[in-house]
């Protein structure tokens, strides 16, 4: 392993790793599968020794695009950052729109882009057999985030992007399951 992932992990970057995803404690909790308190306790550095606790919080931040760095040797601290090789989204999705789809707006290599993403391939990548809650769908979101945000900069990589800065994400767009 690098030092970079053995370096260990501050309560400021955990605060910083939250802000940057717009999580609550509650949130990254839940996604590190861990307790409300151990998140707060760590944050407000008064829990240290838990590298179990650690490590899962650690996890469920770089699961949501979150990257790490170190201290080095010319003084710069402990930070954290968006991983750049994903588009960021400037506006979540909050609800199913038109077309029966989730739709947010991302930033990629400088331009805008909206992004639909249908129904139909929110039913696969969450092996739904029925329609779900709104929430449902967008709970998925979050925890697919990366692959979904993998799928829409191949669609604007490809050419994909339509004249009126669209994209339409469709299941072709995501490996199939056990892929």
């Amino acid at each position: 392993m690098s030092m970079r992932e053995t370096a260990p992990v501050t309560p400021a970057q955990i605060r910083a790793g939250r802000a940057l995803l717009d999580w609550s404690q509650e949130n990254l909790a839940e996604k590190a599968k861990v307790g409300l308190s151990t998140v707060r306790d760590y944050e407000k550095e008064r829990r240290g020794g838990d590298a179990g606790a650690t490590l899962s919080i650690r996890q469920a931040l770089e699961a949501g695009g979150v990257v790490f760095m170190a201290g080095d040797a010319e003084g710069n601290g402990p930070g954290v950052r968006l991983h750049g090789a994903l588009p960021n989204v400037l506006r979540r999705p909050t609800k199913l729109g038109r077309f029966d789809a989730l739709v947010f707006e991302v930033e990629w290599r400088g331009g805008r882009v909206e992004v639909y993403l249908s129904q139909e391939a929110l039913d696969d990548l969450g092996g739904f057999r029925a329609t779900q809650s709104e929430a449902v769908y967008l709970g998925l979101f979050d925890e697919r985030r990366i692959q979904i945000l993998t799928a829409v900069a191949t669609a604007i990589d490809t050419g994909r992007v339509e004249p009126d800065q669209r994209v339409y994400l469709k299941t072709a767009d995501f490996p199939p399951r056990g892929a």
